[in-house]
């Protein structure tokens, strides 16, 4: 007889009874037997659900950790934004300041610098009255065909508008606008002539038998002196051009006196 001829052993299946206690008054149990395989479904169900409970339990927590975390830096990067919207809020007040001032000392200097052109541009007009002192006058006609008397060859009346003031000894001829002096050349009927160009298209001219206290290219302003007045030399003749062309200068200038 062999070792594998003797009697096997049986292995004995394992059942499990679980009790349910009713809180009935007839005091009713009951019972509930499951099997080997039945129980150990049971069993990993439970570890399978107590796993779930463990893991969203930690899950839970980090989440609240990072959670708390994220809400930290948020409030901080807030925090910070604000205070970055608050410094930029207060450099653009300054700014918009600055601008105000800015603006406002610009609109003041082009007001003045537009005034400053206007009061050149009037200076540069020869409106002002020729002679330092009151004279008499009388508006005539430049006649080129005359002679050093003034007495002309042709019968008619033709010539260029000319005022011919007599001054007295003492007083001066004066530049009636801002100018340049372009010529001071001599006069076959009054002895010398300036001409004065004031940038403007008008060109004032002075013919007088004193001698000229100003050369060419000279810088002159309204009321500068161009001749000494003497008793030879009282009579001036003064013309205007505007663009050219002869002008009445009794329609142009100031007269005072």
């Amino acid at each position: 007889m062999t070792k594998n001829s003797g009697p096997r052993k049986h292995r004995h299946k394992r059942n499990y009874t679980i009790m349910i206690i009713s809180g009935d008054s007839d005091g009713q149990n009951k019972r509930i037997h499951l099997g080997h395989v039945k129980t150990q479904i049971l069993a990993f169900t439970l570890f399978l659900v107590l796993l779930l409970v463990v893991c969203y339990v930690i899950y839970s927590s980090i989440y609240m950790k990072n959670t708390d975390l994220m809400t930290a830096k948020q409030t901080d990067q807030i925090n910070t934004l604000s205070s970055e919207k608050a410094s930029l809020s207060a450099s653009n007040d300054e700014l918009e300041a600055e601008v105000t001032q800015l603006s406002l000392a610009l609109n003041q200097k082009v007001a003045k610098e537009a005034s400053e052109e206007e009061q050149a541009a009037q200076a540069s007009l020869p409106k002002g009255f020729p002679l330092s002192s009151s004279a008499s006058y009388k508006s005539s006609l430049d006649d080129p065909n005359a002679d050093a008397a003034g007495k002309s060859s042709s019968s008619s009346k033709t010539g260029n508008p000319i005022l011919v003031f007599t001054a007295s000894a003492g007083s001066q001829i004066v530049a009636a606008g801002d100018g340049t002096v372009v010529t001071v050349t001599a006069d076959p009927r009054y002895g010398n002539c300036i001409t004065v160009d004031h940038g403007n298209g008008y060109i004032s001219i002075y013919r007088n038998k004193g001698d000229s206290l100003v050369k060419a290219k000279d810088k002159v302003s309204r009321g500068d002196p161009l001749f000494v007045v003497g008793k030879s030399n009282t009579t001036l003749g003064y013309q205007i051009e505007y663009n050219d062309e002869f002008i009445d200068p009794e329609s142009m200038i100031e007269i005072n006196g």
